[in-house]
């Protein structure tokens, strides 16, 4: 487990099932994902089932520790790997809108950045949020991640198109920051 400042990232496990697919099937939550679809518990639990066989991707749950020290889920983050360029495509979503504004997923992306840099050696890491997403574009460039690009009206969410920001930050600009 890696442990932050107000977060821990932890294993994924079949009983948070349940929560994810609350959350992933929240359109208040999924206008920030690509995710446009419902899922089921079927489609959901072959997804998880599918995570043990892969080597390309981390996923880990988000946890809060509540008054009495018990870990509270509030969301998950991922990275998926491309071992032969050294990059990784992050993302992250505090499904629990409770704990939303509360710098929990700024803390667990830098526990997922460092992770990425200094366990799995890769050299970038990279993102994509969308323009109407201002909280999320505030947390990343917390953390480290420099707009690269602009992807004009790449994502249709909610009747209209919107841009889509690329995201980045490289191991040298981590190690010199250390944000």
């Amino acid at each position: 487990m890696l442990k932050g400042e107000k977060v821990i990232l932890g294993p994924l496990k079949r009983e948070y099932i349940d929560y994810y697919l609350k959350w992933i099937n929240d359109p208040e939550l999924t206008q920030y994902l690509k995710m446009y679809r419902p899922l089921t518990r079927e489609m959901e639990e072959d997804w998880y089932n599918g995570l043990k066989n892969r080597n390309d991707f981390f996923i880990f749950a988000i946890l809060k520790l509540d008054e009495n020290k018990r870990e509270i889920l509030i969301g998950n983050c991922s990275i998926g790997v491309d071992w032969k360029n050294r990059f990784g495509v992050c993302g992250i979503m505090i499904g629990d809108k409770e704990n939303h504004g509360k710098g929990y997923g700024t803390d667990a992306m830098k526990l997922l950045v460092e992770y990425g840099f200094n366990t799995l050696n890769l050299n970038r890491i990279e993102l994509e949020t969308f323009e109407f997403n201002l909280r999320a574009v505030k947390s990343y460039k917390k953390v480290g991640f420099r707009e690269e690009g602009t992807r004009r009206k790449a994502i249709y969410v909610n009747g209209r198109y919107y841009d889509s920001y690329v995201m980045g930050i490289l191991k040298d600009e981590w190690d010199e920051e250390k944000f």
